[in-house]
């Protein structure tokens, strides 16, 4: 399994602070990324290579490594504008050990090092009592030892001097100065070891084109992306002046694999509307857009048509009746609209390579009525068979989720996520009545499926890359989605026509994993 980009520092994901021992032998980067716990990623400077992962429950507030001792205090802050709890967390990377001194009713905020022998502690009280309209109120206290080595240890005397409120304009923050970005200690770390480094946002869509080039969506930097199969940036579309926060996040490639369409959130939660772009494959150049009144969610079939439903993205929830979902063809050309009905996440149901526009549509006058898998065509909205298969056995919200569709000995199917309150599955479903094949539960929330040469694929929050036989669910592989010791966060996947797995993630690298040759079954569920 390989990276793409293959650059150093590839587990940050969103790095937030980055800083350099004082004995020049070791980095951290306080840093986040999707579906993964926040945590404390500390690389060796002299090869950036990863040593260790510190997890914490919260992004941390604060890291400042000790003025002279490669010795790293974490200050955590959790909790809301009414309760509060802090964490001062000293490690030490050489022995990769730690130590917690836990704050109750207080965050601890921010840190710095007056010298060696104290450091000052920023504490933040929140306005429990309704007295501050809501502002915090700041104070600090100094610890102090006459020698730090061997504190992470287990000794745990560490004394903290009384505290002394102070204005915000009195702490020691730490922001980054004007004009210089978040990443650029680890880009110009990057540089001096002769490589590049560049942030890289969540990879939530990636397709492979037949001439071997991948194409990318990033969550919220950029529409799209494309790459040679070395793993060189060939082009990117960057956001348009109307992107407020993030983009759709989909991804539609024509039939041709010269045009794509990807979709442009505009305006605020309560109102988002969709520009829809055409996009040339050939050099990222726009050709055609489309204006729609309601924020859409895609899905399309083999044969090029798609349609954009009215997803009801929005914040607080609409009032007001979903839109009729505009039917394109793969130029954008209208060719009808369909009423579909009410639509949330959990009406979530993009079936890859499918010859039939299928969706999920609520039958019934219900607050949450059963869901349905419908089929549209120019016949209209034909209902086909229900999501959840085992009527009477499930309570509670049902929700689908990715698949693909497969055709093989026992016919024509889909393979399809649905989540339950016990549990995620996957299902083999007969079509056109639905008739259920094999069933198979997972560990974890699925994030991407598909198929290819009789195996479908799976990729789940449990960061894991699941193999199971289209025919009768047995389970033929699994691995984690990891190079070397650390395992990616998938967020997206797909096939390739030669069979390779590409693999999106949630730190903004797309793996590349050979295609499965001589796997071995063993029983499925």
């Amino acid at each position: 399994m390989r990276a793409i980009p293959d650059e150093p520092f590839p587990e940050v994901g969103c790095p937030y602070t980055a800083v350099v021992s004082a004995d020049g032998d070791w980095i951290a980067v306080n840093c986040s990324a999707a579906a993964r716990k926040p945590r404390v990623a500390v690389y060796r400077k002299s090869d950036l290579s990863l040593w260790d992962l510190v997890e914490l429950d919260q992004v941390p507030e604060a890291v400042a490594f000790h003025p002279d001792l490669p010795l790293l205090a974490i200050g955590i802050e959790q909790g809301d504008e009414w309760e509060r709890r802090g964490e001062l967390v000293l490690y030490a990377p050489p022995s990769r050990r730690s130590v917690s001194f836990p704050f109750a009713e207080v965050g601890v905020t921010a840190l710095r090092w007056l010298d060696a022998r104290r450091l000052e502690v920023t504490l933040a009280e929140p306005d429990s009592g309704g007295e501050r309209d809501g502002e915090d109120a700041y104070a600090q206290c100094v610890a102090e030892r006459d020698d730090w080595r061997g504190v992470e240890e287990g000794d745990r005397e560490l004394g903290f001097g009384p505290r002394v409120a102070v204005g915000y304009d009195d702490v020691s923050w730490g922001i980054v100065e004007p004009g210089s970005g978040r990443g650029d200690l680890l880009a110009a770390l990057a540089a001096e070891a002769g490589q590049q480094w560049a942030y890289r946002d969540q990879v939530v869509a990636v397709e492979a084109l037949r001439d071997g080039r991948l194409i990318s969506v990033p969550r919220a930097d950029g529409l799209l992306e494309c790459w040679s199969a070395s793993g060189a940036r060939l082009w990117s579309v960057p956001v348009p002046d109307e992107f407020l926060h993030r983009s759709g996040c989909q991804l539609y490639v024509a039939p041709d694999e010269r045009t794509a369409w990807v979709v442009v959130l505009v305006g605020d939660s309560s109102m988002r509307r969709t520009l829809l772009w055409r996009i040339a494959l050939a050099d990222g150049s726009l050709l055609t857009e489309h204006r729609l009144d309601f924020p859409a969610a895609l899905s399309s079939r083999a044969d090029g048509a798609w349609v954009a439903r009215d997803s009801r993205d929005l914040f607080p929830p609409a009032r007001w009746p979903p839109s009729e979902s505009p039917v394109f063809t793969p130029t954008g050309r209208q060719l009808a609209t369909v009423a579909l009905g009410e639509c949330d996440r959990s009406y979530d149901f993009r079936i890859r390579r499918s010859p039939h526009l299928l969706f999920l549509q609520g039958i019934g006058d219900e607050p949450h009525p059963e869901k349905w898998v419908v089929k549209v065509s120019p016949k209209g909205v034909e209902p086909l068979f229900p999501l959840w298969w085992e009527r009477g056995r499930e309570t509670g919200r049902i929700g689908g989720g990715p698949g693909v569709h497969v055709e093989d000995g026992p016919g024509p199917a889909i393979v399809h996520t649905c989540v339950t309150a016990s549990g995620t599955y996957l299902a083999r479903r007969a079509l056109p009545y639905g008739e259920v094949v094999w069933t198979y539960r997972t560990d974890a929330a699925v994030t991407g499926v598909d198929a290819h040469a009789g195996l479908v694929h799976v990729v789940t929050d449990a960061k894991e890359l699941l193999t199971l036989r289209a025919e009768d669910g047995k389970v033929m592989h699994r691995q984690p989605t990891a190079i070397g010791a650390y395992a990616f966060a998938p967020s997206s996947l797909s096939a390739a026509p030669g069979g390779e797995l590409l693999i999106g993630t949630a730190e903004g690298r797309i793996l590349i994993c050979p295609a499965p040759r001589g796997v071995r079954g063993t029983t499925a569920q």
